[in-house]
């Protein structure tokens, strides 16, 4: 990071030749800060080195004759029990990494004479000695980062917390964009969902990187990141040293990157953001942190939009409901009062048309606070036997002389009330356009279950608006019914469709 100030490193390696290479790129690094390096064959000229100069930071290799690269950590932590150790070593493999991490070095790398290599090492060297500077109080280059990484949260927060619904989407790109550039990290986006499988909402991408993270999160590539942010944790992968403070750090290598739970106010992940750097950067707490938050935040402001939503479709729902109460309920409220007067006149078959509008007013006044109350709001669901739900239902409604054929043999997993008022509704309707003797059919199919009649069929051969509020054929209806239906299926999470049946007369099915 610019303005941190020189960095003095000193190399230890018993091959000259190749410490002599590996100096020459290091200073010859075009990063900030300027690296300074000095070069020392073997644990005893490093300590001498050590005894008479300052020394930010040290990279030693592990396989020297004598004594190795872990015995010249056991000597500094004895004197410098807070100086960078970078173990920079050609013996591979995760168990040398683990040893060389429980004996206390700040990094570690594989040994490798390129130029990408140094570089990198020359990008670790400096993390690790701001890391060091912070802890110690440096109010310079490290300081002025982590006070970026708090103004970049700020800005974030503002961003986010002012979106409208229909900006939302942009900002929070706007916002990956913004941390990751930063942070010179090359991947971002964010993954919504189920626990088991999450799809990806929003990315953003850096012009020099070639592809974008995965469009899917699932248990199939990802059950190691799935599991752990499901328990709130956030997940911390790369190569062995990418999160120097880490308890730990998981799979994939080769590139590293934060997994960030998005935990919604319910306590339920409903997601998670990913920042991944396929350089395989080294992150600092700090990095972490503000990635966490950005998840906190990005989590309130999805939720909010969700909010906003449905409360639009509330305000909606109530406005049909005054609609219904307003209109509706005011035909049989006037049929009934003029029918009463002639009642009181001696007219005693006046008696009856009231109590039938009356009938009526009841049951639109049960349609209305089936979709007010339960229509969208399912209670815990268990397997049901769909042809007992059918029969119990269809002995609650006024079938007349209807025939009812119960074929199924299935369960599907749902509110028992809630299925049951699906089929009382879909009864009603078949009795209301089919006639008295309609017949009536519950069966399965491949993907759920169906209701169908003979009746007369569907008007325009079943088109979505058939479920949308107020569509009815009946002068008298108030078109709630398959309102009810598709609500209640909905809440469910299936999928309703209405088709012609084999007979010509309506059919409905349920992908359950």
């Amino acid at each position: 990071m610019a303005g941190t100030g020189a960095v003095s490193v000193l190399y230890v390696d018993d091959e000259p030749e190749f410490a002599d290479l590996v100096q020459y790129w290091l200073e010859g690094d075009d990063g900030e800060p300027a690296l300074s390096v000095t070069l020392a064959e073997g644990v005893t000229e490093a300590l001498d080195v050590l005894a008479t100069e300052s020394v930010d930071c040290v990279v030693s290799d592990y396989d020297m004759p004598g004594r190795d690269g872990l015995d010249l950590l056991d000597e500094i932590r004895e004197r410098h029990s807070a100086l960078p150790f970078v173990l920079f070593t050609a013996r591979g493999g995760e168990e040398t990494a683990r040893d060389a991490f429980r004996a206390g070095v700040t990094d570690y790398m594989a040994k490798e004479g390129d130029p990408e290599t140094i570089r990198l090492l020359a990008e670790r060297v400096r993390n690790a000695v701001q890391g060091r500077r912070s802890a110690a109080g440096d109010t310079d280059g490290h300081l002025q980062y982590r006070a970026g990484l708090r103004e970049i949260a700020l800005d974030a927060a503002t961003n986010l917390m002012s979106a409208t619904p229909d900006e939302l989407d942009t900002k929070v790109t706007f916002t990956l964009q913004t941390v990751a550039e930063f942070m010179d990290v090359g991947r971002a986006a964010t993954y919504i969902g189920e626990e088991t499988a999450y799809e990806r909402a929003h990315d953003w991408t850096a012009d020099d990187v070639d592809d974008p993270l995965p469009t899917r999160l699932d248990e199939d590539h990802h059950a190691e990141w799935l599991e752990r942010t499901s328990r709130f944790e956030t997940v911390q992968y790369g190569d062995p040293g990418t999160h120097p403070s880490a308890r730990e750090v998981v799979e994939p290598r080769g590139r590293s990157g934060v997994v960030a739970p998005m935990l919604s106010s319910g306590f339920r992940v409903i997601g998670v953001t990913v920042f991944d750097d396929p350089a395989g950067r080294v992150w600092s707490d700090e990095e972490v942190d503000l990635i966490e938050t950005v998840s906190e935040l990005v989590t309130r402001a999805v939720e909010r939009r969700r909010q906003q939503r449905q409360l639009r479709r509330q305000n909606e729902r109530l406005e049909q409901f005054a609609s219904v109460v307003s209109h509706d309920l005011r035909n049989p409220l006037a049929v009934a009062d003029g029918w009463l007067d002639l009642a009181r006149d001696g007219h005693e078959e006046g008696f009856d048309r009231v109590a039938d509008a009356l009938d009526r007013m009841e049951q639109l006044i049960d349609d209305v606070l089936t979709l007010a109350r339960d229509g969208s709001d399912i209670g815990d669901t268990e397997p049901v036997a769909v042809e007992q739900v059918a029969r119990e239902a269809w002995s609650r409604v006024d079938t007349r002389d209807a025939a009812l054929a119960v074929e199924s043999g299935g369960e599907v997993s749902a509110d028992e009330g809630r299925l049951a008022s699906v089929f009382e509704n879909l009864f009603r309707n078949a009795v209301e356009h089919g006639g008295s003797g309609v017949e009536i059919t519950v069966d399965d199919h491949d993907a759920g279950f169906y209701v169908a009649d003979d009746g007369p069929g569907l008007p325009d051969g079943g088109s979505p608006e058939l479920f949308e509020w107020g569509n009815t054929t009946e002068d008298d209806g108030a078109g709630l019914g398959l309102a009810i239906v598709s609500t209640v299926a909905e809440a469910h999470g299936w999928q309703v469709e209405a088709t012609e049946s084999a007979d010509g007369g309506a059919r409905f099915e349920f992908e359950t």
